[in-house]
């Protein structure tokens, strides 16, 4: 009697490689291809319109497990603070190691053939995908600075009226001084005046006193 383990079941069967052409293997083997190809297909069609976007660890730090390959793959790639999304599962699937693993996963499991090639991505459309992602990371650059450079104008505009404001205000407060301290020198000389002219009055009619007495 012979023994097989199936990982993809995870199983032990006692009927030997016979239990891959099982109907229970071939729905378990469906599903799984099933959930990996939502996942490729969502990653193919993010080569049609390369984009990045702010990097967050919430979203772009998703993995996808890779059923040829037994683990687990980092979804999005990373660029600084730029997240690049389905780049690093495009990454995995254009390498020349998941080829070969996809290969022996389908030897393996008896896989349908011709449904391989959709579980690969061939090196000249990863290279035009990544071609078209240095792009988008160097247009998203530029306009970063150009973002940069305008908020450094607007604060060097708004730095420049307030101090304008700041010297309008001085002026205004020195050119009210002024006029107070005139005012001020103005008051004191009518009070100046008014004093000597009460003492040379008094003086003459102490002097008429004196003589009429």
């Amino acid at each position: 009697m012979a023994v097989y383990h199936c990982s993809l079941c995870r199983r032990t069967s006692f009927t030997g490689r016979r239990h891959l052409y099982s109907a229970s293997h071939r729905r378990r083997l469906q599903e799984a291809l099933g959930r990996l190809e939502e996942e490729v297909a969502a990653a193919r069609a993010a080569m049609d319109g390369a984009a990045v976007r702010r990097y967050d660890p919430a979203e772009h730090e998703r993995r996808v497990w890779c059923l040829c390959c037994g683990r687990g793959v980092r979804r999005d790639g990373r660029s600084g603070a730029l997240a690049l999304p389905h780049a690093g599962l495009l990454q995995h699937l254009a390498g020349a190691e998941h080829r070969r693993e996809t290969a022996r996963f389908w030897r393996e499991n008896r896989a349908d053939a011709a449904l391989r090639e959709r579980f690969v991505v061939a090196a000249e459309e990863y290279a035009r995908f990544v071609a078209a992602l240095e792009k988008a990371v160097g247009a998203h650059e530029e306009r970063e600075e150009e973002n940069i450079r305008q908020m450094a104008a607007r604060i060097r505009e708004a730095e420049r009226r307030q101090r304008d404001t700041v010297r309008a205000a001085l002026e205004v407060g020195a050119a009210e001084l002024s006029r107070i301290q005139r005012c001020c020198a103005e008051h004191r000389e009518r009070r100046g005046w008014d004093g000597d002219g009460g003492g040379r009055r008094a003086a003459l009619s102490t002097r008429n006193l004196v003589a009429f007495s």
